[in-house]
């Protein structure tokens, strides 16, 4: 695989293309007997900080023509339904994946890379640190491929909006303003908020919404759970504010939500 930096381990490799690869090569042609995940780092996700993967079952030829920037996962068969089979979803058995797209979280690129080093280094105890980025990426990817049943979200780097993400994702149902979490690291309110946004994209305020709004999509795939519950328990001042923005957010109303997955 000359076209390829290869970084080759039991049950998951990655390939980072270093010249022109064609799509006719053993990896893209239907022949491999492991799921092929490409991550295409041009293509365009609808959520903010997420990257688009293109999914293919074993022996599924890639149908879409990539970019030049992109990284390819494979993961073996055996290990990929290990994983999978972790999941209530694997009830209804591993669906056949060709060539189906699925936005997957920006952090996988930190474990991707991480791998690699690991890979490519003759360091102590490597088979371990390898083994732990292996189950940490098989995971990732397979969270990500049963979208919103599952959350996920890019953790920042920078300390205090960490801090305040982490102060988010214990205590949404709770009542939090910026005051509060700028307090959590020392700073003022206004450089949380401009931290936050640069880093994030959204302001604190508007990430807790989101955070609610994925907890309460969460609550409601359950059966026999109240939308008066979920509002309470995601931390809406009420039910008609938890509709009013499931609603402009989802396109949806929550009882067609509900409907339409449940």
């Amino acid at each position: 695989m000359k076209e390829f930096d290869a970084f080759i381990q039991p049950n998951i490799s990655l390939l980072i293309p270093i010249s022109k690869v064609s799509q006719d090569t053993e990896i893209f042609d239907g022949t491999s007997d492991d799921y092929r995940i490409v991550i295409d780092f041009k293509l365009q996700a609808k959520k903010r900080n997420y990257y688009v993967s293109i999914i293919s079952s074993p022996h599924s030829k890639l149908s879409e023509e990539l970019s030049n920037d992109y990284y390819i996962v494979l993961i073996k068969k055996d290990f990929f339904e290990k994983v999978y089979a972790m999941y209530d979803e694997a009830e209804e058995g591993i669906p056949h994946y060709e060539n189906t797209y699925v936005e997957i979280c920006s952090d996988i690129l930190k474990y991707l890379n991480m791998f690699a080093f690991e890979s490519s280094k003759s360091m102590p105890n490597s088979e371990v640190t390898i083994g732990a980025h292996t189950t940490l990426i098989g995971h990732w990817i397979i969270r990500s491929i049963l979208g919103e049943s599952v959350d996920m979200r890019a953790i920042s780097s920078d300390y205090s909006v960490a801090r305040a993400q982490h102060y988010i994702e214990q205590h949404y149902s709770e009542k939090i303003t910026v005051e509060l979490l700028a307090g959590l690291t020392y700073i003022s309110s206004s450089s949380l908020s401009h931290k936050f946004k640069s880093e994030m994209g959204v302001s604190p305020i508007d990430y807790l919404l989101e955070v609610r709004l994925q907890k309460a999509q969460n609550m409601m795939r359950r059966k026999n759970v109240s939308l008066t519950d979920v509002a309470e328990s995601c931390g809406f001042s009420s039910l008609s504010h938890f509709s009013k923005y499931f609603t402009s957010k989802m396109g949806m109303t929550p009882t067609e939500y509900i409907k339409h997955y449940v």
